[in-house]
């Protein structure tokens, strides 16, 4: 789960839903409907993540409006709940999530002129409002073991690459109980919306060895517990929450698991790390195995592509967009890069899926009531023949696509003007 400095710079209006089970096995009509037939929605839901502090300082209100405009959820972090009116003041049905860090807690969260708390002598206060469920000064005082130690030194183990931020004993009951009180009132005090709730960890070298959970099954083991108790916590108390699950697709099984826990999980690299695309064969098929679980579960799952902080290039947006679409129902939300956006313009009047994605060749299809999405997670150039007449983004009317290496297309039934 990657970071700037202390923070995460981050990661569908489809109708209907897929069947359960692997992509690729069912056989579905190709021929488009007409345009009567259509529904007139987006066919992505999008989140955006805005949590950079000079970046948020630097945004306009005109700025924020379009971002409300394009967003079904953004992000923000505590401090910044002033701007939760005039992201609904643009888009009243823009829900506004307030980011929470499940396993750490940060050191430069408090009252002194330049917000660092050192060691926390007298006079010394923790901000009112917390990236984490607690203040640094508050742990050192009151609970200083729930500071999580660095195997071998055995001091307080500090995120490797990411200064001031402290691992805390996320496995600790009352630890997660605490998290739970602070994090709800935070919630009910300002009105947010949800929970993004960040470092699910499960591998023990995520930020550095602690001595007390020294091997991934501890880790995991210790997460497993802060997902069974937090996510039972927010869901009956009524607040919508997704946790973020570090390299959940190299451990078979855990993200179904895990998701079973909580309302939604969040894939913070899917199908790319950077601005190319970093997932093929079986690695995208794990990806998109992620989605299918969210949509058996019925559970509403995050996916974000790229890195944070950078735009991902076109051929990763039409690879994460149509792969997206294979898989996803309208529980599901995606965000690109930096905060690419998808035109909120009904450019690909989708409408209803008309069933599972299934291989064409190398590649995979989904049929829809107005379009089709393709992607080819090979390493190959495919030649893809549609069996019928649809339009690219230019209007232009094709009858067979040229995929290169892993990419997508999203193709629509008819032409729409303008969408280019």
């Amino acid at each position: 789960m990657g970071r700037t400095g202390w923070i995460r710079l981050l990661l569908a209006g489809l109708i209907g839903t897929i069947a359960a089970g692997a992509i690729g096995l069912a056989r579905h009509p190709s021929t488009p409907a007409t345009h009567a037939a259509l529904t007139l929605t987006a066919p992505v839901r999008m989140f955006s993540q805005r949590l950079d502090e000079a970046a948020v300082k630097a945004t306009s209100r005109a700025q924020w409006a379009r971002i409300s405009r394009e967003n079904t959820i953004v992000v923000l972090n505590s401090w910044d709940s002033r701007l939760i009116p005039v992201l609904k003041d643009a888009n009243p049905r823009v829900q506004v999530w307030v980011y929470k860090n499940l396993s750490g807690i940060r050191s430069d969260d408090c009252t002194t002129a330049t917000g660092q708390c050192g060691s926390c002598p007298q006079g010394v206060a923790d901000s009112t409002f917390l990236s984490s469920g607690m203040g640094y000064c508050w742990v050192r005082h009151n609970h200083p073991s729930w500071l999580l130690r660095a195997a071998g030194t055995r001091q307080p183990l500090e995120f490797q690459g990411y200064p001031r931020i402290w691992e805390t004993d996320y496995g600790n009951h009352a630890y997660q109980r605490q998290w739970i009180r602070n994090v709800l009132a935070d919630v009910r005090d300002h009105g947010w919306d949800g929970v993004d709730v960040d470092n699910a960890l499960t591998t023990a070298d995520a930020y550095g060895l602690a001595s007390k959970y020294p091997t991934n099954a501890a880790v995991q083991a210790a997460t497993y517990s802060a997902l069974r108790i937090v996510g039972r916590a927010l869901r009956h108390a009524g607040v919508a929450s997704v946790f973020n699950v570090g390299y959940a697709t190299t451990f078979p099984g855990l993200w179904e698991r895990w998701l079973r826990q909580v309302a939604g999980l969040e894939q913070e690299f899917y199908l790319s790390f950077f601005t190319q695309p970093s997932a093929a064969g079986s690695t995208w098929a794990a990806y998109e195995a992620e989605v299918l679980s969210c949509v058996t579960q019925h559970k509403s799952c995050w996916f974000h592509t790229g890195g944070h902080m950078a735009s991902v290039t076109p051929r990763t947006r039409g690879y994460a967009l149509a792969s997206y679409l294979l898989a996803a129902d309208s529980r599901q939300l995606l965000a690109l890069g930096s905060g690419t956006p998808i035109s909120r313009t009904p450019c690909w009047v989708l409408g209803r899926p008309l069933g599972p994605a299934y291989r064409v060749g190398a590649a995979s299809r989904r049929d829809f009531a107005g379009g089709i999405a393709l992607a080819n997670p090979s390493m190959s150039r495919l030649s893809v023949s549609l069996g019928a007449t649809y339009f690219d983004a230019n209007e232009q009317a094709v009858s067979t696509v040229t995929l290169g290496p892993t990419s997508g297309a999203v193709l629509g039934a008819t032409p729409r003007p303008g969408c280019h």
